[in-house]
């Protein structure tokens, strides 16, 4: 299984960001190699389930995710429900800063299901999951 995390410090409240990352049917509209994304259902806990595709050169996968989101504790968690992956985890943690910034904190564990997807899409993960924490970062530039 492989494994990544990242921390971010960003000048934009919290809230702001928590709204992004919970914001999945806007995900096609930044995110590198996600080529359609659509909020299936939403649950009034705050969790939803969500239909992504992505695209990595001819390969196209379509996986669906269930998302939780703590507003109050600033956390999204996100696994697989239906896809290539046999186990998928990923999750968002904010916390407000007193020097007026956010520590966002990314943490995300997968392993495919396929021997060719791992060793396609498995040998760029992590510069994958760099620029979709960038991805993320330069979109609250953008409309924050």
């Amino acid at each position: 299984m492989r494994k990544f995390s990242e921390t971010k410090y960003l000048p934009h409240p919290s809230l702001d960001l928590f709204d992004i990352i919970v914001d999945v049917d806007k995900y096609v509209e930044f995110l590198p190699w996600c080529v359609a994304s659509r909020v299936r259902q939403r649950n009034c806990d705050g969790s939803l389930i969500a239909d992504l595709s992505i695209g990595y050169g001819s390969l196209r996968e379509k996986f669906t995710s269930s998302v939780s989101s703590d507003r109050e504790k600033l956390r999204v968690i996100t696994t697989q429900a239906v896809g290539p992956f046999k186990h998928l985890r990923s999750e968002w943690r904010l916390l407000d800063r007193s020097d007026g910034r956010t520590t966002v904190s990314f943490e995300i564990e997968f392993e495919f299901r396929s021997f060719l997807l791992e060793k396609v899409i498995g040998a760029v993960f992590e510069s994958a999951v760099h620029k979709m924490i960038f991805a993320f970062e330069k979109r609250a530039a953008d409309i924050l």
